[in-house]
């Protein structure tokens, strides 16, 4: 009864969440550069669970049953009716029929995802355990899986995968789904027209750099103004980052190349510093169209392949 009730308080509590996320969308569907949210939910961990009265299966778990292994890239897909797989989540040990996981920068295995550029992404994953719910490690990508359900490194067993519990489990059990986070999707939004001069817009990956109070932030909002010192500021009036610092216009009387040159009677006087910022989840939002590096993130960016347009404006992604 309790467990009942749990879930659908915890499932009260996601579809909220999730409402709520979507009205900020909704809200700022005419935000120029704005980046809609999508509300990541995770499952409670997967529990066994047992009978303890009345005639057992004859073999609830198909201890020769099947395993499936298939390749994703560099990671694994598996599945099995012959046991459980495990994995350390931030909430407890859960068991699965069903296991995707790669070796990460550590050598350890975890769950996976895959970024915008379809990069696998093991930040949020879970650490894979062995039978014995000890976390796997290798010292090297060269693994396999043998027919046994067993891992094997360098040609030699290193873990044994698959948990197969006594013949009174008859299943997994869990306690609905929680909010995990926000994703925020990067994805481009339309380009508007305006013919205003210092209005700018970005065409593929990478965003403006503006000074604040709260140090160096990024956006694909290209609203821009002049400020009493000729200096290029957002509505915030955070101040446009070139190649030579703060951008300075003596008025509008200029040109805009697609590489991001300020071009006043033929010559380049500045660049516009477009930065092409990879790691897009280690970006947290800062009002609607800014965004902070996470505490002890780094930056990983790459060379800028799209253009700048003069006289337009990023809309929002919302659909």
């Amino acid at each position: 009864m309790f467990r009942g009730l749990y879930t659908a308080v915890s499932g009260m509590q996601t579809s909220q969440k999730r409402l709520d996320i979507a009205s900020n969308n909704m809200a700022n569907t005419n935000t120029t550069g704005f980046k809609k949210d999508i509300m990541v939910s995770e499952a409670f961990p997967e529990v066994l669970i047992k009978k303890i009265r009345g005639q057992l299966p004859a073999n609830p778990i198909k201890t020769n049953g099947s395993l499936e292994i298939n390749r994703d890239g560099e990671g694994f897909n598996i599945t099995t009716e012959r046991g459980f797989f495990i994995v350390d989540s931030p909430m407890g040990t859960s068991y699965s029929r069903e296991l995707n996981f790669v070796v990460d920068e550590n050598g350890y295995l975890r769950t996976y995802g895959r970024n915008l550029e379809g990069r696998i992404d093991t930040s949020e994953g879970n650490f894979v355990l062995d039978r014995q719910n000890n976390r796997i490690q290798v010292e090297n990508n060269n693994i396999d899986i043998n027919p046994q359900g067993q891992l094997t490194a360098d040609g030699a067993v290193v873990a044994d995968l698959i948990y197969k519990p006594n013949f009174d489990v008859i299943g997994t059990i869990n306690s609905g789904r929680r909010f995990e986070r926000t994703h925020t999707d990067f994805n481009q939004g339309t380009l508007e027209e305006t013919g205003n001069a210092l209005d700018f817009a970005i065409s593929g990956r990478g965003f403006f750099r503006v000074t604040s109070p709260q140090g160096e932030m990024y956006t694909r909002n290209g609203s821009f103004y002049l400020n009493g010192n000729g200096e290029v500021v957002t509505d915030e009036g955070y101040q446009l980052l070139g190649r030579n610092g703060n951008v300075i216009l003596d008025g509008d009387d200029f040109r805009l190349s697609n590489n991001g040159e300020i071009i006043v009677d033929g010559q380049a006087v500045d660049q516009i510093d477009i930065i092409n910022i990879l790691n897009v989840n280690d970006l947290d939002k800062y009002g609607q169209s800014y965004y902070i590096l996470k505490e002890n993130a780094e930056i990983e960016d790459a060379p800028f392949e799209g253009e700048i347009l003069q006289g337009f404006l990023e809309g929002s992604n919302i659909n």
